[in-house]
């Protein structure tokens, strides 16, 4: 089995996977996917975003809106992106498997 993502790169890839967000968009979307639980401060989301645009997991793209801001960076996630967070999607259902079975 691949070695799992850090918790934070799931989640960016998985708040991605549904649109292209800007950083504090996916910082609210990991906020809300997770009940709270996971809060990306910015020191973390964006060592996160950068090691995950080097990984060529996501990408930066063009804002979309019709008054573009400057100070936002829209990530779109690629293509070896979403294998990545399926691969690791696939793993977490064979432990979680595997744990509801040993403790039944």
């Amino acid at each position: 089995m691949p070695e799992s993502l850090k918790s934070q790169w799931f989640h960016i890839l998985l708040a991605l996977s549904e649109q292209d967000r800007h950083g504090y968009g996916i910082q609210r979307a990991v906020k809300d996917l997770t009940g709270g639980n996971l809060m990306l401060w910015p020191g973390m989301l964006y060592r996160s975003l950068d090691e995950l645009v080097k990984r060529e997991w996501i990408e930066p793209v063009p804002d979309p809106s019709e008054a573009p801001d400057e100070r936002r960076q829209y990530y779109r996630i690629t293509g070896s992106g979403k294998r990545r967070l399926l691969v690791e999607a696939e793993t977490l259902s064979h432990w979680a498997d595997l744990a509801k079975t040993r403790t039944s």
